[in-house]
């Protein structure tokens, strides 16, 4: 059980109360209990948090010195063309899917928007249309950080989202004509 649990909270990349371990294991209480128990005994660079109401999986104390150095590095450095490329298809037409970005940039855009998602810039939402898939929206970190409140106060947002809307429509236009 321990194993399954783990694998969940590791999957899922969240807190996981009791009961939905329970209800995704379709267990009792006890072998949850039991199975948490068991995890929390192991030896390893990841410990299990356990505040009583939800677990989760963290880093241990023998490796966060060493984690904590690597994200500083990595948050100090430049987002790069490519950041700048998501965060503004993002700011100025999303929410949009991985798979709209990368369209827009003609790029995969993965390993930026995890750096973005990471700093705290974008975050991950389900996308209501399709509960497979998530939406990339800002955050209010990034709103704070460029000095606005919404989107809608960014520079010229009302002609930019024309703009590309008929952009859109044009290219949907020439993809749905017969040859």
């Amino acid at each position: 059980m321990d194993k399954k649990i783990e694998a969940l909270l590791f999957a899922l990349g969240r807190p996981l109360s009791r009961q939905e371990l329970q209800k995704m294991l379709g267990t009792s209480a006890e072998e949850v209990e039991s199975g948490i128990a068991t995890l929390s005994e192991r030896a390893t660079g990841v410990v299990l948090i356990d505040d009583g109401k939800e677990v989760e999986l963290r880093v241990g104390s023998e490796a966060s010195a060493l984690i904590e150095k690597i994200r500083k590095e990595e948050y100090s450095r430049e987002i790069g063309k490519a950041g700048f490329e998501a965060l503004s298809a993002i700011l100025y037409r999303g929410p949009l899917t991985r798979s709209e970005i990368d369209f827009i940039r003609g790029v995969n855009s993965s390993q930026t928007l995890r750096t973005l998602t990471l700093r705290g810039l974008v975050r991950k939402i389900t996308n209501p249309k399709d509960e497979r898939s998530f939406l990339y929206e800002p955050t209010t970190e990034l709103l704070a950080q460029l000095g606005v409140t919404r989107p809608q106060d960014l520079p010229d947002y009302a002609e930019v989202r024309q703009k590309l809307q008929a952009l859109e429509e044009a290219y949907r236009a020439k993809q749905e004509s017969p040859v």
